[in-house]
C-alpha cells in the first residue's frame, strides 16, 4: 500500500473519522480528535505510526524487521510501520486493531456506534 491508498483506507473506517496535519511533515487520522494513525509525508521510506496492545507489539517487533517502536511516540503501545516491506493484509489489519483499540479508550457512550464492521 501506498500512503495514499494508507490514508484512504483509515478514512473509511468510519464516517467520523477525520485527518488534519498534524505537522508540516505528518498527517494525523482521528476518530473524535484521537489518533489511531500518524502518517509521516517526508522521509527516505514511508511510515505509518498506530497503536497496538503491548504484546501484540512485542510479537511482530520480533517477526518483522519493518515493525519498530514508533519514532517519538509511547513505544510501549505505538508501532512504526514501514509500508512498502509489509503486506497489504497487515496493514489494514493493524490500523483496524489501531482504530479499536482508540475507540475503547474513549468514553462508552460511542463505542457501539463507533465499532467496526466485520
Amino acid at each position: 500500500m501506498n500512503i495514499e491508498e494508507i490514508r484512504t483506507f483509515a478514512l473509511s473506517l468510519h464516517p467520523e473519522v477525520t485527518e488534519d496535519l498534524f505537522t508540516e511533515t505528518a498527517l494525523s487520522i482521528r476518530i473524535h480528535g484521537k489518533w489511531f494513525v500518524l502518517i509521516r509525508l517526508e522521509t527516505d521510506e514511508p511510515n505509518i505510526a498506530v497503536n497496538m496492545q503491548p504484546d501484540v507489539a512485542r510479537e511482530l517487533r520480533e517477526r518483522y524487521d519493518a515493525i519498530r517502536p514508533a519514532y517519538h511516540m509511547n513505544k510501549e503501545h505505538w508501532s512504526d510501520l514501514f509500508v512498502e516491506r509489509l503486506d497489504d493484509g497487515l496493514i489494514k489489519q493493524l490500523i483496524r486493531q489501531s482504530y479499536t483499540n482508540i475507540v475503547q479508550k474513549l468514553p462508552k457512550k460511542y463505542h457501539a456506534s463507533l465499532a467496526l464492521n466485520p
